[in-house]
């Protein structure tokens, strides 16, 4: 199953201010990674990912990842 950022947060049962605080960032910070995750750094990316129990292919390079067209058209050429 693929996840948004939002989604697997919301699964959790986890706020945003509870997830900024988890990634020791202000909450503005963690709403800007839910709207433009393709920009959070691959750091980030794993601590959300341990904090959510989460393979981060389900939410950082699923389908509709920019992340993961970029890596397919790396593939393909």
């Amino acid at each position: 199953m693929v996840f948004t950022l939002k989604q697997a947060r919301l699964v959790k049962g986890l706020t945003q201010k509870e997830m900024a605080q988890k990634l020791n960032v202000h909450v503005q910070t963690y709403m800007k990674m839910e709207k433009r995750p393709d920009d959070v750094t691959i750091g980030d990316a794993k601590k959300i990912c341990e904090i959510l129990n989460m393979n981060y292919d389900f939410i950082f390079f699923n389908s509709h990842s920019t992340l993961s067209r970029v890596k397919q058209e790396l593939h393909s050429t």
